[in-house]
């Protein structure tokens, strides 16, 4: 079956890009490569706006995942917000499984890379706007690393933005993961939790040795 065709992207100017990224923490998937260009993708919930001007945006994740090893080897990511619709929600946890490194994961969830305005890593296609970033400065702590990047470029799906430069929230809708205990639950700023139905028809030898991918978000009442 076709894709359909990615959505016209609108480039954002600098003094609107603080408006863009709203709410300020929300579902996001963070794109970045290896130093072979390989594409990696991941879904946060703890990604957020640290700073408004210049912008900046933070995220933590765990010290041994691939998004940390890309950010710290190339100094680039890319934050792809997320729309409430259940297409996309479905999508989502197929990025979060344990794939070996090097596996794209916007392959495996059926999702459209789509080249960036300035840095390396892609953006998505399917989402509704997206952060170019470059690391500004990393702090390890416990078992994860806290990663602070610059924003760059910003860019929206035109019809998304108003005259004034904010979001058309009926038409961006980002979501917000409500976290690990509840397992695939999204919800939006104005609705209730939800849960959607997915699936990954994958193979054991796609993913980290001893990881337990095909139960890692069963359903959870």
């Amino acid at each position: 079956m076709p894709r359909p065709k990615s959505p016209t992207k609108v480039d954002v100017k600098p003094e609107w890009w603080d408006n863009i990224f709203a709410p300020s923490s929300c579902l996001t998937l963070i794109t970045t490569v290896d130093r072979d260009g390989r594409v990696n993708a991941a879904a946060f919930g703890t990604c957020t706006r640290v700073c408004h001007e210049p912008m900046y945006i933070a995220f933590t994740c765990s010290a041994d995942k691939d998004t940390t090893n890309n950010v710290l080897a190339t100094g680039e990511f890319v934050v792809n917000v997320v729309p409430f619709e259940q297409a996309m929600l479905e999508k989502v946890p197929v990025c979060g499984l344990p794939f070996k490194p090097g596996e794209n994961e916007l392959e495996k969830a059926g999702l459209t890379a789509l080249p960036a305005r300035v840095l390396r890593p892609p953006r998505i296609a399917e989402c509704r706007a997206h952060f170019e970033c470059k690391v500004e400065w990393t702090r390890p702590w416990l078992y994860r690393v806290m990663i602070c990047g610059r924003v760059e470029a910003v860019s929206i799906d035109e019809g998304c933005m108003d005259a004034d430069g904010f979001i058309v929230w009926d038409k961006v809708k980002p979501a917000h993961y409500c976290g690990m205990r509840y397992a695939d639950r999204f919800v939006p700023a104005y609705d209730r939790p939800t849960r959607g139905v997915w699936r990954y028809d994958g193979r054991d030898e796609e993913f980290r040795a001893g990881e337990n991918w095909r139960g890692a978000y069963r359903s959870v009442d």
